[in-house]
């Protein structure tokens, strides 16, 4: 074990402000007269980036499933398998700090990283998240969540403030890191650019210090996202510990000089190396460490080994950066695999009027048509970008599929002529394969999208072929979601998310039944965009976002309005049919303390192997309603969920446990209300109960009786059971940890 206050020890307080910035884009500064090793850091989520030159990969990579594709499996198990691929690709790349997995939520449409992001529900994101850690770590890589918090725009992302009350903030957008914190025990955490209530994340000491230290236990690195960091003193007592990238502009020398000038204290310094050497020392990098005698570290000298490597002048000689690692990495043939089952197992079956899977028998020509026909999108723009290792063919693959005896018809539809070359080749064919959505360009970091309207007419284009023949396929690769007016006029239609670089392939097995299309809505499909929950208050203005739908983000928002969607959060069909049974509950009552156990039994009551994503969705007393003295909730809330596979015939029983913060919802002190109370009448206006105002914030749970719903989608519910929870005035332990 490494005797990380030896090591804090004996660095001088130039060496131990350095470390607390990079030392160039990607790594840390390194410490060779104690051994201790600089870290590479690199970009994910989708894969390893490694070292960039104009924001592009120096090497190729391994691109899997984007976030909303991961967030389509609903599938723990799977997105640390992906996870864990990604990993590996970074150690090929000499990183062991993966930026990665981003936890923001879907609260509207365009923003342009929506496809980077698993879900608009906190608690799929959640799990989701805790399972991506799971899979980077075991392979001896540090996740690191992000962006904390409030960043789900990028319209003026380095200076809006995302305006959002307490229990929002608690309930929703916090939740997701507060699982990666206690459940998944990530090593490392990035701020994001935007402020939050007037005030920028790095600076604040009520989220980092008091919310994210304190109450959830985290201990491990902070870092700020790259180049966000505005403020030396007020970042450094509200705890982040790196800033990224270097060379260094409010730590480093900035924060050595403040703590000499009294405005940080030097104890807050040692904090921050202390946990960027346990991180080093989680990882296994500090076998070669060793307490030396602290020296004289005043560099900066023309001459001095820092300044003819390159190094910043202001930078202790006594540090060093470490040189670019070579990469080398692999294209491995059990990835790909993996890649593509993952990929149709993500893929949403939306609607079949018994279309799919394509009966191949007589089968003699298809018409492949749309601008995505040749080459599906596969992953979004930005950060999360990667050369993919290569990219697929979709009319090679459907070509070889289905034999040298079909034809196979390529017309990408552009323009009118085009989409007249489309609809011709469709009206002659036995079946046609529309291949429409977006792609990197379209959605990425930096900008959000304009329209949920599909580019370039590829409505009309849809249209033209579906009325030109009956038997259309439409496949939407798109990383959020689009209008699709025309979704009725298909016979078949799949929701492809960036699947990453087996695609193609995914495509093809889903298509011709190869594989089933596993994927459920990890988002909410609206008919319009002016029916959104953000709707008005995106994207922000005059620096400001407000987050105007409170708790109603997703489906929450849709279900209050009693507003129609085109398709629900949750849905998704499958080549099967499966039975979901009627709920046995360990108990219709839950007291302080108590854990509640709700097993479903699943059977599979059709011919093929399939899967079923069992839902478990909790509706408080009275239906959500705001009532005097209570609180507003959603209708219902998703719980736990659960993913099965069942060959024709066979039964299983899948099992929820629910504590009391299933059933809880955040209240925050209203610290004004005694002093305001105290100066009306009582005698004209009598106070509300005490629970309408209380004194001490946390996680309150209401008695009465609730709803738990069990079904396939947030509006297919199959069965419904009844619990009476005991609740109270008092909040819960805080140490409670969430479901």
């Amino acid at each position: 074990m490494t005797d990380i206050a030896a090591l804090v020890a004996a660095l001088d307080l130039d060496e131990k402000a350095a470390l607390t910035a990079g030392a160039d884009n990607w790594s840390t500064f390194a410490v060779p007269r104690l051994g201790i090793p600089g870290i590479v850091l690199t970009d994910g989520p989708v894969g390893a980036r490694g070292a960039t030159a104009d924001h592009e990969s120096l090497t190729t990579s391994v691109a899997i499933l984007s976030g909303t594709a991961l967030g389509a499996t609903f599938d723990p198990d799977l997105v640390a398998e992906m996870s864990a691929i990604v990993a590996r690709q970074a150690l090929d790349k000499g990183a062991r700090v993966l930026l990665a997995p981003t936890v923001n939520l879907h609260r509207h449409p365009l923003w342009g990283r929506n496809f980077e992001a698993f879900s608009e529900d906190p608690v799929l994101s959640a799990k989701l998240a805790v399972a991506y850690i799971r899979g980077v770590q075991t392979q001896g890589v540090a996740a690191t969540v992000k962006h904390f918090v409030g960043n789900e725009v990028e319209h003026e992302r380095f200076t809006c403030s995302t305006d959002v009350d307490e229990r929002t903030l608690r309930e929703c957008y916090l939740l997701p890191f507060e699982h990666a914190v206690r459940h998944g025990h990530v090593l490392c955490l990035m701020t994001s650019y935007n402020r939050v209530n007037g005030e920028h994340v790095p600076d604040q000491a009520r989220l980092l210090d008091e919310i994210l230290r304190t109450e959830w236990g985290f201990d491990g690195v902070v870092m700020s996202d790259w180049w966000a960091m505005l403020r030396t003193a007020d970042a450094a007592r509200a705890g982040l510990d790196l800033e990224m990238p270097g060379p260094a502009r409010s730590f480093g020398a900035a924060l050595a000089a403040a703590v000499r000038a009294g405005a940080v204290a030097e104890a807050d310094v040692d904090a921050k190396v202390r946990r960027l050497l346990t991180l080093l020392d989680d990882l296994g990098l500090l076998a070669g460490a060793h307490a030396g005698a602290r020296t004289s570290s005043a560099g900066g000298e023309p001459g001095d080994p820092a300044t003819a490597t390159g190094q910043a002048a202001d930078v202790p000689a006594s540090l060093s950066v470490i040189p670019r690692p070579t990469e080398r990495p692999q294209d491995r043939p059990e990835d790909r695999a993996a890649l593509r089952r993952a990929a149709a197992q993500s893929m949403v079956l939306l609607r079949n009027e018994g279309l799919l899977p394509l009966d191949l028998a007589g089968l003699r020509r298809v018409a492949l048509v749309g601008p995505r026909a040749e080459h599906p999108a596969i992953l979004g723009g930005g950060s999360a970008k990667v050369r993919p290792h290569y990219r697929l063919s979709l009319p090679e693959i459907l070509r070889a599929r289905l034999g040298a005896g079909v034809e196979v018809l390529v017309e990408p539809g552009a323009g009118d002529t085009g989409r007249l070359a489309a609809a011709s080749a469709a009206r002659t064919a036995d079946v046609a394969i529309v291949v429409v959505g977006t792609d990197e360009v379209l959605e990425s970091e930096g900008y959000d999208r304009t329209t949920m309207d599909l580019p370039d007419d590829q409505d009309a284009l849809v249209r033209a072929v579906a009325g030109a023949n009956a038997r259309t396929v439409v496949v939407v690769t798109s990383g959020a979601p689009v209008t699709m007016a025309w979704a009725d006029e298909t016979a078949a239609l799949v929701q492809c998310f960036f699947a990453g670089q087996e695609s193609a392939s995914a495509i093809v097995d889903v298509v011709v039944g190869d594989a089933e299309p596993a994927g459920r809505l990890p988002t909410t499909l609206p008919l319009r965009l002016e029916h959104t929950p953000a709707f008005g208050n995106f994207p922000g203005e005059a620096s400001h976002v407000r987050y105007g739908e409170g708790l109603l983000i997703g489906y929450r928002w849709y279900e209050a309005r009693q507003l129609p969607v085109r398709y629900p959060f949750g849905h998704g069909l499958s080549y099967t049919t499966v039975a979901i049974g009627a709920p046995t509950l360990s108990s219709t009552r839950l007291g302080p303390g108590d854990r509640l156990r709700v097993e479903v039994p699943v059977t599979n009551t059709g011919a093929r192997r399939g899967a079923e994503v069992v839902q478990c969705y909790v509706a408080p007393p009275g239906g959500g309603t705001a009532r005097p003295g209570a609180r507003l909730r959603p209708v219902q809330e998703l719980r736990a969920f659960a993913k099965v596979w069942l060959d024709p015939g066979a039964s299983t029983t899948v099992a929820f446990e629910l504590g009391e913060r299933s059933f809880a919802y955040f209240d925050a002190a209203d610290d004004d209300w005694p002093e305001l109370v105290a100066r009306r009448p009582h005698e004209v206006h009598p106070p509300p109960p005490p629970a309408a105002h209380r004194s001490v914030s946390g996680w309150y749970v209401d008695p009465g009786s609730y709803e738990l719903r069990i079904g396939r989608s947030s509006a297919d519910i199959a069965h419904r059971a009844a619990v009476e929870v005991v609740g109270g005035d008092a909040p819960l332990d805080p140490g409670m940890l969430p479901d």
